[in-house]
């Protein structure tokens, strides 16, 4: 049950992401807003366009100045030339008024030079940069322009003073006929024309006017191109924020979602993508509802009966006590143990005692009101609060309870059982006692039905009898608990002698307990409680982690030593105890033939099934059974054929009489020779002294066990020759 309970809840809880995981979703708990973000992005945008443009502008302004300016200047290079001829006729140094005139209405015009042939003589100068501050002509300009022609005779020089000028720089060119002879002239004639430089002229343009005017409309461009973005920006952060705002509003759900409330309901959008984001939110709040309602009840109830369990029961009964104690009503508590469920269990199979404990609930529940609870403790064991109840009607119910089980019948295969309970009922009174004691009154009064016959019901009184009897139990419970929680147990080994060799080392590991003032408790003490109350298994656990680890060590000291240990019915039920083992032999490298297991003849029998399958799953690992205590039980030799065991171990009890009882003798030599027909060995326990050693060697007993040959002790002699003198006598 409890390894599909664990499955179910694994199943739940691997659904969904822990609530923490949503953090990262809600603002200012670790990210940051979306909005912001996008924001940010479209202002970014804004700012790569706004300069973008502006750079364009710019650029493409500049571009179509200067090319203005350069067609400009060609056509007053043409003008110049026309207009500075007197130059070139007179050889220069005459200032012509003309071109004065001409240039006053061009304020752009930096200054007009003409120069020689040579390009070293200024035949003339105008405007107003004049002198030093012009740059002379560069033999390298002069040799360009004496190759050039077409359309552009002319070269360009910009940023030469200050970085806002154009330099324009063009021959003066003079064309003629070349001479053929006056009789011989002929206007057909195809002879080029000759033609040369005659001088040069150097015109400079000054576009920081042009430039002032492209800053001012720049600016003004500018600024109304930012005034657009800005309202760009503004109405695009408002179609942003409205756009978004189904996705922020999702926030105060998520932060609510993160801080564990369930209670939470998303509204859908009209947005597609949000829509979608909202439903699957819906659908993660409804599963984590149903998570938590499924863990709600696999926490507070039992998943084989539906019944509630040991602990919502015990919160129901403090505040009924709570109630009656405001009211002044009293209500009853029931302890109900089902008598002989183990051998139902154990003969019929857990199906079986399954299919009764399922039929017991739905009887109990058929007997009590709505407002009444049943629950299961655990085991075969239930509970019932009948609320607002006198003394009277309490022992009413409890004799419908005992009348219903009396008259049920379950069926399973081809068998049919009855079920029959024994029922302690225990009154709540207005402020008298704890949900504890209660619990503990009840249970006392199943314990003293018990003692009257089992199949009964006993109301708890002050006096009982069997109060302290009780009491004494529940303390041993927790003392056994806390024992195993606390890895608190002790291991001893009693040698086993092995009477053919000697050199054998075997002992078999035993159990104690340490009590309450440190003595050791021997295990007669504490595993009936442990047997009643279900730790057996725990406790063969313990006992298998431990002895197998101590096993390996002395192993890997070089000692081959051979440990017997004691398995309860409890783990022969469960088989998972031979993975357990299994894994621990793997874990601890321990070998073929270290480890021998004892089983008792009643617990074999009543897992019959279960032990062979044990037993069949170990010797393939090598391991061997002896079958405990054998001669107690009814059908020893009837059923020892099918026990598929290595070793009997004869009964004390045979064994220590057997040198002044003749039917002792009888039973041990008897047990002998059955066990010799069988192929198994046997091992005599409690052997008490050196008569009865002899009388065993004599008979063929293979092993012998006892205090005579030695005690119990928590440390392993150095060798078994602690034993020898004693052998030696025996001999």
């Amino acid at each position: 049950m409890n390894r599909e309970l664990k499955k179910k809840f694994a199943a739940l809880t691997g659904r969904l992401p822990p609530l923490s995981n949503w953090r990262r979703f809600v603002p200012g708990m670790g990210g940051q807003s979306l909005v912001s973000r996008l924001l940010g992005l479209v202002l970014l945008g804004a700012v790569v366009v706004y300069l973008a443009v502006n750079i364009g502008l710019w650029w493409t302004s500049s571009r179509l100045i200067e090319d203005s300016l350069e067609k400009q200047a060609s056509g007053w290079l043409v003008e110049l030339d026309d207009l500075g001829t007197p130059h070139y006729a007179s050889g220069g140094h005459k200032h012509l008024a003309s071109i004065d005139r001409r240039i006053r209405n061009f304020p752009e015009i930096a200054y007009i030079r003409y120069y020689d042939a040579t390009g070293t003589k200024v035949l003339g100068e105008y405007g107003r940069v004049k002198g030093e501050e012009i740059p002379s002509l560069t033999p390298g300009q002069m040799a360009e322009l004496s190759h050039s022609a077409g359309d552009r005779d002319y070269i360009v020089t910009r940023s030469l003073l200050h970085g806002s000028y154009m330099r324009f720089v063009a021959p003066v060119r003079v064309k003629s006929i070349r001479s053929d002879g006056l009789l011989n002239f002929s206007l057909d004639s195809t002879r080029p024309e000759n033609e040369k430089i005659v001088g040069y002229i150097d015109l400079s343009i000054d576009f920081g006017y042009y430039r002032e005017q492209l800053v001012r409309s720049m600016a003004a461009g500018s600024l109304l191109i930012a005034a657009l973005l800005l309202l760009a920006l503004i109405f695009g952060r408002r179609l942003i924020r409205q756009a978004l705002a189904p996705l922020t509003e999702l926030q105060v759900p998520l932060a609510r979602l993160a801080r564990g409330e369930t209670d939470v309901e998303v509204v859908g959008a009209k947005d597609v993508e949000i829509a979608v984001i909202s439903d699957a939110l819906n659908a993660t709040i409804r599963a984590i509802k149903e998570r938590d309602e499924a863990l709600r009840k696999m926490a507070e109830s039992d998943p084989l009966t539906g019944l509630v369990n040991r602990s919502y029961f015990a919160r129901v009964l403090e505040e009924e006590i709570e109630l009656i104690t405001r009211d002044g009503v009293e209500s009853a508590v029931y302890f109900i143990d089902l008598d002989k469920f183990k051998q139902i269990n154990d003969m019929y199979g857990h199906a079986a005692g399954d299919k009764l404990l399922i039929r017991v609930a739905e009887l109990l529940k058929s007997q009590v009101t709505d407002k009444d609870v049943v629950s299961r403790l655990g085991g075969d064991e239930f509970t019932v609060l009948a609320r607002n109840v006198s003394r009277e009607a309490a022992l009413e119910l409890a004799s419908s309870f005992n009348k219903v089980m009396r008259e049920t019948r379950v069926t399973e295969g081809e068998c049919t059982f009855g079920v029959n309970g024994s029922i302690g009922i225990a009154m709540i009174s207005p402020g008298k006692h704890t949900a504890d004691e209660i619990l503990s009154h009840a249970d006392t009064a199943c314990f003293a039905s018990k003692s009257k016959g089992r199949n009964c019901f006993h109301m708890y009184e002050h006096r009982d009898d069997g109060q302290a009897e009780s009491a004494m139990d529940i303390s041993w419970f927790k003392l056994i608990q806390e024992t195993i929680r606390k890895d608190q147990f002790v291991l001893v080994y009693q040698p086993i002698i092995d009477n053919v060799d000697s050199d054998k080392e075997c002992y078999e590991v035993l159990l104690r307990m340490p009590g309450p003032n440190g003595e050791l408790v021997l295990p007669s003490t504490f595993l009936p409680m442990a047997q009643r109350f279900g730790l057996m298994q725990d406790i063969d656990r313990w006992v298998v982690v431990h002895a197998m680890k101590t096993l390996a060590d002395f192993l890997a000291s070089g000692r081959e030593v051979i440990f017997s240990i004691n398995l309860s019915g409890q783990s022969l039920a469960d088989m998972s105890f031979l993975a357990l083992i299994k894994d621990q032999m793997t874990l601890n490298h321990l070998p073929a033939g270290c480890l021998i297991f004892e089983i008792t003849e009643q617990s074999a029998l009543r897992h019959l099934d279960n032990m062979k399958r044990l037993i069949q799953g170990l010797r393939d690992k090598g391991c061997r059974f002896a079958l405990d205590d054998f001669g107690t039980g009814f059908s020893s030799f009837v059923y020892l054929k099918n026990l598929p065991v290595d070793f009997i171990k004869i009964d004390g009890s045979f064994v220590n009489s057997m040198a002044k009882n003749t039917i002792d003798e009888t039973m041990v030599l008897s047990i002998i020779h059955i066990a010799r027909s069988l192929g198994m060995k046997t091992i005599a326990e409690f052997v008490p002294d050196e008569k009865t050693m002899v009388m065993l060697k004599d008979a063929g007993v293979d092993y012998a066990q006892g205090f005579y040959l030695g005690v119990p002790s928590e440390r392993l002699p150095a060798n078994l020759r602690v034993v020898s003198d004693a052998k030696k006598n025996a001999s």
